[in-house]
């Protein structure tokens, strides 16, 4: 990668990462106070809960991506930037385009969620099968 395609995406994760934190602050901002519901049913205040635990969630996701957004600044830093975590192999301009804050190539990426599926499904069996199948083994009384 040559100096001005890294300059590029650094002014990019700069950029995104300013939006982030005004975003942040901002949703910060609107859910510090808590809502109150007068005179409200059970159904309402269920209902602000629910609400106020996906916006904290939303924030929870937004303060991972900006974590990311730093850590990738860091690469361009480090000159370790565009390189793979797995393989080390250069991670295509595409692929960096799409997320610039991204540690692995598509097919490191592809072969990790391919282990996790795996993973999930052998969880799953094996979960299935001590709930699912009751134990005929033991004689009755």
């Amino acid at each position: 990668m040559n100096k001005r395609e890294l300059k590029a995406f650094k002014e990019r994760l700069l950029l995104q990462r300013e939006i982030m934190l005004k975003g942040i602050s901002s949703k910060t901002d609107a859910s510090a106070a808590p809502v109150e519901v007068e005179g409200g049913d059970v159904c309402d205040i269920a209902s602000s809960d629910r609400d106020m635990e996906l916006r904290l969630r939303l924030n929870e996701r937004e303060r991972e991506k900006l974590r990311d957004i730093e850590e990738a600044l860091e690469r361009v830093e480090d000159g370790s930037f565009g390189i793979c975590d797995k393989c080390g192999e250069k991670i295509p301009i595409g692929r960096l385009k799409a997320m610039p804050f991204t540690t692995v190539c598509v097919k490191c990426k592809s072969e990790e969620e391919k282990r996790q599926r795996l993973q999930r499904i052998s969880d799953e069996n094996v979960l299935y099968r001590d709930v699912a199948l009751p134990d005929y083994t033991k004689e009755e009384e």
